[in-house]
């Protein structure tokens, strides 16, 4: 008996002998014949959704598994994750070996760069114990930038999150959340507008305005979330609430600029230039509501408070309206905003509509008889929210920073608002916006007013040409019951003391809040 227990010892030892000195399992294959080895991101840019703004305002990322379209190669399953229109991946190890050789790793992200994707997050069920495959895993980690291990168990990784998802779906760290498993994304807006509470922006992140630059962006604690195929739109509709939230309260933190930064030879430049009548005399007292939010990243201009003293001044000089300064957002709430006659947004970028409620109320405010206006930087706003750039009439637009020369014809010359021009172009310095044919802008919907004169203006180191060679800087239009005026002119401090220009925007203002009638006619339509 004796003999043969000590046979059976020998040959356990012999066994675990062996294993040590196998070699791992082969590396899972990477490359597969569905076109990964050519592809190229094919997904909108990551501004033009709200999964890829709230990477920037909230530090959230979401991403699908690379196990989620059944056992293909992983680089199969990242160019159906960009097909689907997410950005980041969830790598899993049963087809993302953490032990393939240096040269596989460099031919992955070589591959995940040409789709734009990154791994923020990587799944397998154990953290190795032994020293030489942590490094291995350490090393995979930190060529692809991978913040976060899911496992099965706690552990402990230098350098790397490990995290733990409870019964819940929620990722732990410890007790910290770091993320969640968002089983069904269109339920997922009370979970996340709970995650952003616990994150609200504190007031030394929003310091005092720049000088043409990005505003600061928040301190966050970044988050991940793993979505399903298919649930992109419904993660939209859910961080957006969450979004909204942080927007709300920085609205409430960021004060109005004021003029005190401008020079004083510009202000009395501005003072001159100013109508010292209104275009229509006021069917009644009127209240402008004036924003200037440049909310987490948004572009500030200088301008903004070159805009603000105008706005001020037109008021004082005019009497055409009483101007309400405040960048609260909860007065664009439905009824709120009915307390107000007109909306004139001064160049505000980033993402300030987020909430839905906000954009919803702007919206109907106007379709039901209400007024807005924007001015130059307005169409940058909220780029991932396409019913904003459907109110204003256009979206985005490539420029050279800070303007280039251009020659501006008088598009409608009988009209209220330009008729002081005498149908008589001129040329100027300013950012002209070169709106895509994919956008909203179209004269099919716009009236447009000044428009650049492709013929008389140098076009050649133009960022963005229209094949159809049409450049509105100044509409009006139509949105329901209501009206629009939008003026994309205005970066440069000039705009601001050019007489006919700022007669131009009392127009506009005037306009908005009902009292100067003008024919909104789309310009196609009058074309024909």
């Amino acid at each position: 008996m004796k003999h043969i227990l000590r046979g059976i010892a020998l040959a356990v030892v012999a066994l675990a002998s062996l294993s040590a000195q196998a070699p791992p399992p082969a590396p899972v294959k990477i490359d597969g014949t569905g076109g990964a080895r050519t592809a190229k991101q094919t997904r909108p840019p990551d501004n033009r959704r709200p999964r890829g703004t709230a990477v920037a305002l909230l530090g959230w990322r979401a991403g699908i598994r690379s196990d989620a379209f059944g056992a293909i190669p992983f680089l199969d399953a990242a160019s159906r994750i960009d097909a689907a229109g997410v950005a980041f991946v969830e790598g899993v190890s049963t087809n993302l070996d953490y032990r393939m050789t240096t040269g596989d790793v460099e031919t992955l992200k070589a591959r995940l760069n040409d789709l734009g994707l990154h791994v923020p997050a990587y799944r397998l069920d154990v953290i190795p114990a032994d020293p030489a495959s942590r490094r291995q895993l350490l090393d995979f980690a930190k060529a692809l930038e991978i913040e976060m291990i899911l496992t099965k168990q706690p552990a402990d990784l230098d350098g790397v999150k490990v995290a733990v998802e409870d019964g819940r779906g929620m990722y732990k760290q410890g007790q910290t959340t770091v993320g969640a498993n968002l089983r069904d994304a269109a339920k997922a807006a009370p979970l996340l507008l709970e995650l952003s509470k616990q994150q609200p922006p504190e007031a030394p992140e929003w310091p005092n305005k720049c000088t043409d630059c990005g505003t600061s962006r928040p301190t966050n604690k970044p988050l991940f979330f793993t979505i399903v195929p298919g649930a992109a739109e419904n993660y939209d509709k859910a961080v957006r609430v969450a979004q909204g939230y942080r927007v709300n309260a920085i609205s409430k933190m960021l004060p109005i600029t004021t003029a005190d930064r401008i020079p004083a030879d510009e202000r009395a430049k501005i003072d001159a230039a100013i109508p010292r009548q209104p275009l229509a005399k006021p069917r009644q007292a009127r209240k402008l509501l004036i924003i200037d939010l440049c909310p987490a990243g948004g572009f500030y201009h200088n301008t903004v408070a070159h805009g603000n003293l105008m706005l001020q001044l037109i008021a004082k000089y005019t009497g055409a309206y009483e101007p309400v300064f405040d960048n609260n957002l909860e007065n664009l709430r439905y009824p709120h905003i009915k307390q107000y006659d007109a909306v004139f947004l001064n160049s505000v970028v980033g993402q300030v509509f987020s909430d839905p409620e906000v954009l919803d109320g702007l919206i109907r405010y106007v379709k039901e008889g209400g007024g807005v206006a924007g001015l130059h930087g307005t169409t940058f706003a909220s780029q991932d929210l396409r019913e904003f750039g459907e109110l204003m009439g256009a979206q985005e637009g490539p420029h050279q920073y800070n303007g280039e020369p251009g020659t501006l014809k008088i598009d409608d010359p009988a009209s209220p608002l330009t008729k002081h021009f005498g149908g008589k172009g001129f040329s100027m310095m300013d950012e002209f916006y070169h709106f895509p044919m994919t956008g909203p802008y179209t004269r099919e919907k716009l009236h447009v007013l000044l428009s650049v004169d492709a013929d008389k203006s140098d076009l050649q180191k133009w960022l963005y040409l229209r094949p159809d060679r049409d450049f509105g800087m100044v509409w009006i239009k139509r949105e329901g019951k209501g009206r629009v005026f939008n003026s994309v002119l205005g970066h440069r401090p000039d705009f601001y003391m050019m007489p006919d220009l700022v007669k131009l925007m009392l127009g506009g203002i005037q306009f908005v809040l009902g009292d100067l009638e003008a024919d909104t006619t789309p310009s196609a339509k009058m074309a024909r």
